[in-house]
């Protein structure tokens, strides 16, 4: 839900003082705004050359350059958008997701009847060998900036991702806090006019630039493909009809085990328990079943990725360049005083979902050799979080793959033990369900392959 955080009123004289300054964008007319257009374009060339793992400050330099000039001065409006230290990676990913567009928009103000502003996104952090620790969780997989080819097989994947992440952050807008988010605009415009005529814009922009929408992103990264090890999955999938279900996943061959117990949750109808679980009824009507085959290599290495991903998204106040326009009737120019006297405010917010169908499942990989296992947990089958969700997506694409056959390989049987299911609603499992788990274990130990099948890699 979204909320007014701030607003600071101040009162302001019908005659401008002798300190105030005035910022207006320049006349598309006007030779200095021709000039504009060259600079801008020439930075943005600039900033295309920079090396992945070189030094970003001389790009930022020229960014803040431009932007303190005539044409762009009214950029002053937003804080600082890039800090000094960012990667070039960075920056320049920053840049292309709307950066420019952020600093283009001050030369389309200068256009007859432009009333269009734009706010800038955040710029997204970066992930690459160089600007994590040694013992960062993912340095094994982790790329050099400067090794482009490193994760050259991940790059749709990547943008299969940053497509989810989209299509989550226009979910959000066709839901309830849009109203709110509306409501918030209004409150902009609101706070605005009361002031006096000339104050009105810096007081709209102040507010509507204070908007933070606290939105989940990934950072640039730069991650080669796990191609080997297992991917275990681990949970009940379900809610009154369900499966507790232990899945193993070889990436190098796509072999696949699956060993899952199903029932329905018998519920009482007595006056004193009516609508809890019958527990023994329930286990009652279990039914065991191992299934083994094979499934798709590409999506099950993409999964892998995107789980191992999962721990890295980070929280940004604004994902993407926002257009606003600006209410009839405010001049278009930005003012302040050496007090620092302005008006400011925003809006803040984020969203969150749940429903009794969803169930938490546990993943980990199993990498190969000695390689230290990561593990996490995500919420199936849908989930709020735009990484989960995505998971989730890819969980099902993948297993409409699977193939019922003679496995390629063997279960990793001694890896599982090292493996531990996800907790259940303790409403629908009011004993939990570690024997099961257990049981869903010794399935795979006591599996024996049928007749002409014989399972020879390990």
């Amino acid at each position: 839900m979204l909320l007014p955080l701030l607003t600071l009123g101040v009162l302001l004289s019908a005659k401008p003082p002798a300190d105030e300054k005035v910022f207006t964008p320049c006349p598309a007319s006007a030779p200095e705004w021709t000039l504009a257009r060259e600079r801008l374009l020439a930075l943005d060339a600039r900033l295309e050359a920079l090396a992945d793992d070189g030094d970003g400050k001389p790009g930022v330099s020229a960014l803040r350059e431009l932007l303190t000039s005539r044409c762009f001065e009214m950029s002053r409006e937003e804080d600082e958008p890039v800090a000094e230290d960012v990667p070039p990676l960075g920056l320049k990913a920053w840049w292309k997701e709307g950066g420019r567009t952020w600093v283009e928009s001050y030369l389309e103000l200068g256009k007859p009847g432009a009333r269009t502003v734009v706010l800038p996104p955040e710029v997204r952090d970066v992930l690459t060998l160089e600007t994590v620790k040694p013992d960062h969780r993912l340095a094994g997989l982790l790329c050099s900036a400067k090794d482009a080819a490193c994760a050259k097989q991940t790059e749709a994947w990547s943008g299969r991702m940053a497509a989810a992440f989209l299509r989550a952050l226009e979910r959000r807008a066709d839901k309830a806090e849009a109203a709110s988010e509306a409501a918030a605009r209004k409150a902009c415009v609101d706070d605005a006019k009361p002031r006096p005529k000339r104050w009105r814009y810096t007081a709209w922009r102040g507010c509507e630039g204070g908007t933070r929408s606290f939105e989940k992103v990934l950072p640039v990264v730069r991650l080669r493909a796990p191609t080997e090890g297992w991917l275990v999955l681990r949970g009940r999938r379900g809610h009154y009809a369900f499966c507790d279900e232990v899945r193993a996943y070889h990436l190098e061959t796509g072999a696949a085990w699956v060993s899952r117990s199903c029932s329905k949750l018998a519920l009482y109808e007595d006056a004193e328990r009516i609508g809890q679980v019958d527990v023994e009824t329930t286990q009652a009507n279990r039914r065991p079943q191992v299934t083994t085959g094979a499934l798709s290599r590409e999506l099950l290495r993409e999964l892998t990725w995107v789980l191992l991903l999962g721990d890295e998204v980070i929280s940004v106040e604004r994902a993407r360049p926002l257009a606003r326009t600006v209410p009839a009737g405010y001049p278009i120019e930005w003012r302040e005083r050496p007090s620092g006297i302005t008006t400011m405010a925003g809006v803040g917010g984020g969203a969150m979902w749940f429903h009794s169908g969803q169930t938490q499942l546990r993943w980990t990989w199993f990498p190969p050799g000695q390689g230290e296992p990561l593990t996490g947990e995500l919420t199936w089958p849908d989930s709020a979080d735009p990484a989960e969700n995505h998971a989730d997506a890819l969980i099902e694409e993948l297993e409409e793959t699977l193939k019922p056959g003679c496995p390629s390989r063997l279960p990793p049987v001694d890896l599982l033990d090292f493996t531990r299911p996800a907790a259940v609603n303790a409403v629908d499992a009011p004993e939990g369900v570690n024997p099961e788990q257990d049981e869903l274990l010794t399935a795979l130990r006591d599996w024996k392959p049928p007749p002409g099948c014989a399972v020879t890699g390990k």
